[in-house]
């Protein structure tokens, strides 16, 4: 994976506001620093949304442990 705090034409450090390189000129993609959600909060936005819904959260949680037991052969 390149080094996104480095320009990819000259290599020079680049902040991660900058929208081009100070040394060589080079356009710099703004998407480059946003790495979108992480798992965690993709898992508790999902959640969430259940939540919203009636369902109790014991009962999500219940089913998470379910569904890792059972593929882990806990549970047959």
């Amino acid at each position: 994976m390149a080094d996104r705090s480095r320009c990819p034409s000259c290599g020079e450090r680049v902040s991660p506001y900058a929208a081009g390189c100070a040394t060589c000129g080079a356009d710099l993609d703004p998407a480059r620093w946003d790495t979108g959600p992480g798992l965690m909060q993709q898992a508790g936005s999902w959640l969430g949304a259940l939540t919203r819904g009636g369902i109790p959260v014991w009962a999500i949680w219940a089913l998470v442990i379910l569904a890792v037991a059972i593929t882990y052969g806990l549970i047959g």
